[in-house]
């Protein structure tokens, strides 16, 4: 039975950020340390999509003029049990959403498909291209009586990207390289890319190819499908295999950089949780009201009570993401 959000914690979480490879955890930065304090730990959630791949943590802010509260999810586990194919996404996005998320900032090891943009640099894309290959559950609306068809033309949220630059530009001595828009490409894995499919990538996306990482895909058509703001923040540990006369990315390769963008990606949350205040109008909630519109059904009034082809366990489903229809 899944748990009840209600009995665990009564307040919106303006902010949700899932840790990638590397970033476990967030009380051990000095620079948070004195932005967030810790409020609750809240183990595994059971969902009706499975558990979540960690506890989530939530904090609330120190600093800010009003108080908003933060949450922290680890995507392939505290261990790192989780392959990119494996990690429960459906349970995780559904767990933020039932404690009212508003907003989801993601990090993401990554390799670089361009020259300048270097490692240990930050990349915001604003397009992607999936090269994952149907292993994932990529959807809460791919059942028999509940078929959506919600607008991924713009995967990653403009006004989210735009408001996360600007914390950051504001920030004296901030001398992170951040990238601004561009192409990640989402691979299956667990496997690096050949050579060939390096520099077939790089022909592909053209001047706008700027990264490959192996987990945006299913994450954010999730959020997109839950109302959620959500954007990217694609941490690059090398240049996949594309350069010729280097050798091919290996793990050696990336755990080098992985300890510098970990510590960068705390600063980078400090500055941001420093400018909550503003969040609301700079970014706002214009994905709400969305999902129920992209649903294709011929009574939207009963796309879910009076909905005779959603099976119970499908209506119980849709109740935990959505209580509000």
């Amino acid at each position: 039975m899944s748990q009840n959000f209600k009995d665990l914690f009564p307040h919106e979480i303006t902010l949700g950020i899932i840790g990638g490879t590397g970033l476990y955890h967030i009380s051990d930065s000095p620079e948070l340390s004195e932005m967030l304090e810790f409020v609750e730990e809240i183990p595994v959630v059971e969902t009706p999509y499975g558990n979540t791949s960690s506890p989530i943590y939530i904090y609330k802010t120190l600093k800010t003029k009003n108080t908003f509260y933060v949450s922290f999810l680890a995507r392939h586990g505290l261990d790192h049990k989780y392959s990119p194919t494996t990690v429960p996404y459906r349970a995780n996005i559904a767990a933020l959403k039932r404690l009212k998320t508003k907003n989801i900032l993601s990090f993401s090891s990554v390799g670089s498909l361009k020259q300048e943009c270097k490692p240990t640099d930050f990349v915001l894309p604003d397009q992607l291209i999936d090269l994952t290959k149907g292993l994932r559950e990529h959807s809460y609306f791919n059942e028999t009586g509940i078929v959506g068809h919600i607008s991924f033309g713009d995967p990653f949220s403009l006004e989210l990207r735009k408001f996360l630059i600007s914390c950051n530009e504001q920030i004296k001595n901030y001398s992170q390289t951040l990238h601004e828009n561009g192409i990640v490409f989402c691979m299956e894995g667990p496997q690096f890319s050949t050579r060939a499919e390096s520099l077939m990538y790089k022909r592909i996306g053209g001047e706008d190819a700027k990264c490959i990482n192996m987990s945006c895909i299913p994450e954010s058509k999730l959020a997109k499908e839950l109302e959620i703001n959500y954007q990217i923040v694609c941490m690059i540990t090398d240049y996949d295999s594309w350069r010729l006369d280097d050798k091919a990315v290996d793990i050696q390769e990336v755990i080098k950089n992985l300890k510098e963008n970990n510590q960068n990606a705390k600063v980078f949350i400090s500055n941001v949780v420093s400018f909550l205040d503003s969040i609301d109008t700079s970014v706002g909630q214009k994905l709400k009201g969305n999902t129920l519109n992209s649903i294709s059904v011929k009574n939207i009034e009963h796309v879910k009570h009076g909905n005779q082809f959603l099976s119970d366990d499908g209506k119980k489903r849709l109740d935990y993401i959505f209580p509000e229809w």
